[in-house]
């Protein structure tokens, strides 16, 4: 009933955060934070502002279209990642999230490429600009470019690459 941001209570409770911009994002996003949230033991937020969830859109919803894989090769502690009990200590609850659930969620967005290209220069190929940005911050990024007439092409062809990240915490490094 009152605005509020809850993005630093997250961050300081070790809860990743997704950032949808599109009503095709907020479905997409969902599905995968479940399916991370199933993998890494922890809770997912879905960002949620009124520029992005008030809005009405068309979205793919066929089972083909989104495909969720679980990272290869992520270490696991004794037990697993999910919940045990008992709990266990606070420190031992502290240890889990920093050294273990935490880096599961990271590796959960690398492998399902939550970040990633969103318009301009293709993957690999060199720019002269790059933006980064993500939610609703994304949306204005790409209202201001097409406000100025930069369409892909003239994007490709000035040297402009625009990386929209899905989950802005934990930043995925790679």
């Amino acid at each position: 009933t009152m605005a509020a941001q809850t993005d630093f209570v997250f961050q300081a409770v070790g809860i990743p955060v997704l950032a949808p911009a599109t009503v095709q994002d907020y479905l997409d996003y969902g599905l995968q934070g479940f399916a991370m949230s199933r993998f890494s033991g922890l809770w997912v937020a879905l960002k949620a502002v009124t520029d992005t969830i008030e809005v009405a859109g068309i979205a793919d919803v066929s089972r083909e279209r989104l495909r969720i894989s679980a990272p290869e090769g992520v270490p696991m502690p004794p037990g697993g990642l999910n919940l045990r009990w008992p709990a266990g200590s606070f420190l031992e609850l502290e240890e889990l999230l920093a050294r273990w659930k935490l880096p599961a969620a990271l590796a959960w967005a690398r492998a399902n490429r939550l970040d990633r290209h969103a318009f301009g220069r293709a993957d690999g190929e060199p720019a002269r600009l790059g933006i980064v940005s993500t939610g609703k911050g994304w949306l204005d990024v790409m209202q201001a470019l097409a406000d100025l007439g930069i369409d892909e092409a003239a994007a490709c062809a000035v040297g402009l690459k625009v990386w929209k990240v899905a989950m802005p915490w934990p930043l995925e490094p790679d």
